[in-house]
């Protein structure tokens, strides 16, 4: 059989086994199968993911900017409550799989020197790393407990 008559036959198979289901049970195997793809691919994330860094990265930025204007805190400012934000977020287990999904892309991309504009740049080295999170922080912020107020309580605890 050639390849373009088999991929005809597939597609007429597949249109044949559609009609044949309801098309509820159709939509409900869907969600479910993408449901156990989405946490399985979170689960397998996270085991590569270490919040540490991302919290040390945090608590370092917040006790350089922290006695600053905002002005001269600027972009290094704006992240530790972009990153606070993020982090308490994915710890909340009411915040959907899905969204754990493109916090840790987030946050990955914030950890990560080397981007569109690396971080070591003076002045705009975290301005990217802002703009591609702002988008999900704006989602997630009804998970978000984060406050900067705890986390200097956090840091002065720590000495």
């Amino acid at each position: 059989m050639t390849e373009e008559k088999y991929d005809d036959f597939n597609e007429i198979e597949t249109e044949e086994m559609e009609a044949q289901m309801d098309s509820e049970d159709y939509d409900a195997i869907s969600s479910e199968t993408k449901k156990v793809s989405e946490e399985d691919l979170v689960e397998k994330y996270q085991k590569h993911f270490d919040k540490k860094i991302a919290f040390k990265l945090l608590k370092k930025l917040r006790k350089a900017t922290r006695n600053k204007p905002k002005a001269i805190a600027g972009t290094a400012g704006a992240i530790v409550s972009v990153l606070g934000k993020l982090l308490s977020a994915l710890d909340n287990p009411a915040t959907p799989i899905h969204t754990k999904a493109l916090i840790i892309g987030a946050i990955g991309y914030i950890l990560l020197p080397l981007d569109l504009i690396p971080d070591f740049t003076p002045v705009i080295g975290y301005g990217d790393d802002l703009a591609s999170a702002a988008g999900v922080v704006a989602g997630v912020a009804s998970y978000s407990t984060f406050s900067l107020e705890e986390l200097d309580k956090l840091i002065d605890m720590e000495g």
